[in-house]
């Protein structure tokens, strides 16, 4: 998380799915690094593994599918992107890295 925080653009932003670190003790921010950085950390919720199965189960079952609004490949990423922030996208914009 220190290494990410150092490394991050002025601006920039961290996202965190845990504030543990590899031995479950807490992340502590030092505050000489805190205050010189103008990074937003923000954190991310997810569900149980558990409820993952049953969604992936319920996706396979009703043969689910994404609405795909345009594929592009990995070339045009830059395209894709820009066809994405016209705001009038349908689905997924998705970039082909085949």
């Amino acid at each position: 998380f220190m290494q990410s925080l150092i490394a991050s653009s002025l601006y920039g932003r961290i996202v965190l799915l845990t504030v543990q670190d590899q031995k479950g003790r807490s992340v502590e921010i030092p505050a000489a690094v805190y205050q010189r950085s103008l990074v937003t950390i923000g954190r991310v919720f997810v569900g149980s593994r558990s409820g993952l199965e049953a969604m992936l189960a319920a996706v396979a079952v009703h043969r689910l599918k994404p609405v795909i609004d345009k594929v592009f490949p990995f070339a045009e990423a830059r395209e894709a992107y820009r066809h994405f922030m016209q705001g009038d996208v349908f689905g997924k914009v998705v970039i082909d890295g085949a």
